[in-house]
C-alpha cells in the first residue's frame, strides 16, 4: 500500500469514534494528512483536497494556536462533517486508483459526492 493511501487510512481510522466531529477532524488532518502537497495525490484529487486545506487553513491563528485548529474551532458542526466526508471520498479514490479499479469503487463503496452545503458555498 503506498504511504498515501497509508495516511488516508489512518486519517479516516481517525474519525472513528466518540470524540466531537471538530476534535477528530483536527486530529485526522493534523496528524496524517497536514504534510501532503496537491501534487502528492492523483489528479482527479486535487481539487478536493486543495479546497480541504484551504478550509483547514482559513483562519488565523491566535496566541498558541495554529490555523488549522482556529480554522477548525470557527466550524460549524455541520461544516466540519462535510469536510471529514471529503477525507473518507478522497481516502476511496486514491485506493481505487491504486488498485486500478476507481468507477467500481465510487459506484460500491461510497454515493456520489454530495454538494456543500449552502453555507460554505461562495467562501473562499
Amino acid at each position: 500500500m503506498s504511504q498515501i493511501v497509508e495516511r488516508f487510512e489512518a486519517a479516516v481510522r481517525a474519525l472513528v469514534g466518540e470524540e466531537p466531529v471538530k476534535d477528530r477532524l483536527r486530529i485526522a488532518y493534523k496528524e496524517h494528512l497536514e504534510g501532503l502537497q496537491q501534487v502528492d495525490l492523483p489528479i482527479a484529487s486535487n481539487a478536493d483536497f486543495g479546497q480541504l486545506h484551504s478550509a483547514l487553513h482559513r483562519a488565523v491563528p491566535v496566541g498558541k494556536s495554529d490555523c488549522v485548529n482556529a480554522s477548525v474551532q470557527k466550524m460549524s458542526p455541520a461544516e466540519a462533517r462535510w469536510h471529514a466526508q471529503t477525507i473518507v471520498r478522497l481516502y476511496v479514490e486514491v485506493l481505487a486508483m491504486e488498485h486500478g479499479a476507481r468507477a467500481k469503487a465510487e459506484t460500491t463503496l461510497l454515493p456520489a459526492a454530495e454538494p456543500p452545503p449552502r453555507f460554505l458555498v461562495g467562501r473562499n
